[in-house]
């Protein structure tokens, strides 16, 4: 898999993006009399996606807002501001609206469309608005010199941050020296678990079976050739409504006529486990970061 840099604009935050859905009928093909099972199934109510993802042992890890992380978000555009003052720019932090809330987010979607709600055009990749061009004096005040980068990489993905400018500075003050690089260096290597979890998953017995009785229902709604979900959505049309598409609409009621979504993650948080267990020091580490960061972001902020 090709390697991912990151922008220098980009903050600490998860690597993954979710898949979208929205609601359906669906529309069954059938050659016989047998009633399908996820007619009758299609709108019976179970555990959300979103609380789904929140059982996985790497969502705290890696996917909760918290009342700190929201702390440290304001502490961070404080410092930035401020810098960015001395250099005699007026930086425009984003609202604190946009923090992270303990409320809000809960992690990549990892089956493929996974919900029935259509989120916010603001939670949707892509749709945030650039950031507005402000002169290459005002960049590197910023971000700093462009060939001073920190990175770090896992197998798959390498990030790249700034190394010096106001951005990096701010870094600095809430993570300590040297605690940036480290914080990235631990990040991606808890992704890379959460990456070697799912990747096993697709040899678990029980997981397969859940795959077997989604792949069955699909047949019933009339798409023999669907494997899985994941590749399901990989295929979809990306210039097409998914309520237009049939495909898309029969996937997200099987999963909930067959209880996938259920058993896949149930299966995916014992595999995630098993892989801190056997590696807990990034994630014993990672949580000593951030409560560093937290502490020192609250000195800030009661600074005034």
């Amino acid at each position: 898999m090709p390697s991912l840099k990151v922008g220098h604009g980009v903050g600490i935050t998860t690597l993954a993006l979710a898949l979208l859905a929205l609601t359906g009928t669906l529309v069954w093909a059938l050659h016989d009399n047998t009633t399908p099972p996820a007619r009758q199934s299609a709108q019976q109510s179970g555990p959300e996606p979103a609380v789904l993802r929140s059982r996985l042992p790497f969502h705290p890890l890696l996917h909760a807002p918290t009342a700190t992380s929201r702390r440290v978000y304001e502490a961070r555009q404080r410092l930035i501001t401020r810098c960015m003052t001395e250099h005699g720019f007026r930086y425009e932090a984003p609202p604190v609206d946009a923090a992270p809330s303990a409320e809000a987010g809960s992690g990549p979607a990892q089956f493929g469309i996974e919900t029935l709600n259509l989120p916010n055009s603001a939670d949707r990749p892509g749709t945030q608005p650039a950031e507005r061009p402000r002169g290459k004096a005002f960049g590197r005040a910023l971000y700093g010199d462009p060939q001073r980068k920190i990175s770090a990489r896992n197998k798959e993905i390498t990030v790249s941050r700034p190394a010096t400018g106001c951005l990096a500075d701010a870094e600095r003050r809430l993570l300590g020296e040297g605690g940036p690089r480290r914080a990235l260096t631990l990040q991606l290597r808890l992704d890379q678990g959460e990456r070697d979890a799912l990747r096993t998953l697709g040899k678990d017995h029980a997981f397969r079976g859940a795959t077997a009785r989604w792949r069955s229902c699909m047949r019933q709604a009339g798409f023999p050739a669907a494997k899985d979900p994941q590749r399901l959505a990989a295929a979809l049309r990306p210039d097409t409504p998914l309520a237009e598409q049939p495909a898309a609409r029969a996937d997200v009621t099987c999963k909930r006529a067959t209880g996938y979504l259920e058993r896949a993650y149930a299966r995916l948080a014992v595999l995630q486990r098993r892989w801190l267990d056997a590696n807990p020091q990034p994630a014993v580490e990672w949580r000593s970061l951030r409560q560093r960061e937290g502490k020192a972001a609250t000195k800030v902020l009661d600074a005034g």
